[in-house]
């Protein structure tokens, strides 16, 4: 969460394993979870999350192949929350052109946008003003009937 004015983000991730609850996340803060992927065939995990931050909202489904597991060693590739989206930090392969009539199979670094940001609606922004408000009316009328 680099860049962010406000950099609280709530999100949540769940495949079809495990569930994991609501979480927030401050500034520079990060949260991990282990899972199981199969190290070799056409193994893959699929966690879908969705989060939420004063940017808007964001969903991703994070496929996690036996091939990105072995490329990443495991502890390497991340998921990041950027002021843009949300980010994965970690390896991909590359094919360059052919060399020397072979096709040579590469690996390098890479930094790429998965998930933009997507702005909260005029509707979601009045409904969140509306209940903010009656929130702070219930908590004013509590303070008048406790003094």
């Amino acid at each position: 969460m680099y860049g962010l004015r406000r950099p609280l983000v709530v999100y949540r991730c769940k495949s079809s394993g495990k569930s994991l609850r609501w979480h927030q996340s401050y500034r520079k803060q990060e949260f991990t979870w282990d899972f199981e992927v199969p190290p070799f065939g056409n193994g893959v995990v699929i966690h879908q999350c969705h989060f939420m931050s004063s940017q808007g909202t964001a969903d991703v489904i994070i496929k996690t192949l036996s091939m990105t597991s072995i490329l990443c060693g495991g502890h390497v590739c991340k998921y990041v929350i950027g002021p843009n989206g949300i980010y994965f930090v970690g390896f991909e392969t590359y094919y360059p052109h052919n060399i020397f009539l072979r096709f040579v199979e590469l690996v390098r670094p890479v930094v790429k946008l998965v998930e933009p940001w997507k702005a909260w609606s005029p509707r979601q922004l009045k409904e969140f003003r509306a209940e903010r408000n009656r929130t702070r009316s219930e908590d004013d009328d509590y303070m008048e009937d406790h003094d």
